[in-house]
């Protein structure tokens, strides 16, 4: 979570480097970049600048930003659901709950619904068109396959989830690996 200027320029920086923005015309350009960043922003705002009403009125602006990227991109993250490093490959229809927590370094396809209370670790790879369902636990380094849908909390670390509902079919989540 974000709680100062130099906590918000080290998510920006990190979440810079995993979605490949290193470019000032891609900087301008993306719109997944540009979603990431209003998010921070908000997250900044909300949970270090609002406690006055130049904060308030900065926060109001920056959240009507987000809602504004949002429409377009078709992404639904609420500030404070994912720690830093979070790489969103593609735009489209991503829609979390605002109660969800995850760690950092997570990769979130497209076409992905999380639920309410939904508790991730770090460095997961969430794959297009999985669901992930109310209260559920997903440790670090874990899988969850395009299409999955968990409706179970998952106990075991570095492993892959597919199917409906999902079940574990590797042991192979994404410690130790060059890519995914």
């Amino acid at each position: 979570m974000i709680k100062s200027k130099q906590d918000y320029l080290e998510y920006l920086n990190t979440d810079m480097i995993v979605n490949h923005v290193e470019k000032f015309s891609t900087r301008i350009t993306s719109y997944r970049w540009k979603y990431i960043k209003s998010m921070r922003k908000v997250e900044y705002l909300t949970n270090c600048k609002s406690n006055n009403i130049v904060g308030k009125i900065r926060l109001k602006i920056a959240r009507y930003f987000l809602k504004r990227i949002s429409v377009l991109t078709g992404i639904s993250i609420p500030p404070n659901t994912f720690g830093k490093g979070l790489f969103i490959p593609h735009y489209g229809s991503i829609v979390v709950n605002g109660s969800a927590r995850f760690g950092d370094y997570c990769i979130i396809q497209n076409g992905v619904n999380v639920s309410e209370g939904v508790i991730g670790g770090d460095y997961l790879f969430l794959g297009a068109g999985c669901k992930i369902l109310i209260g559920v636990n997903i440790p670090n380094y874990c899988i969850v396959g395009a299409n999955a849908v968990v409706t179970k909390s998952v106990e075991e670390e570095n492993v892959v989830l597919g199917g409906i509902p999902a079940k574990i079919i590797s042991r192979k989540g994404t410690k130790n690996r060059d890519r995914i």
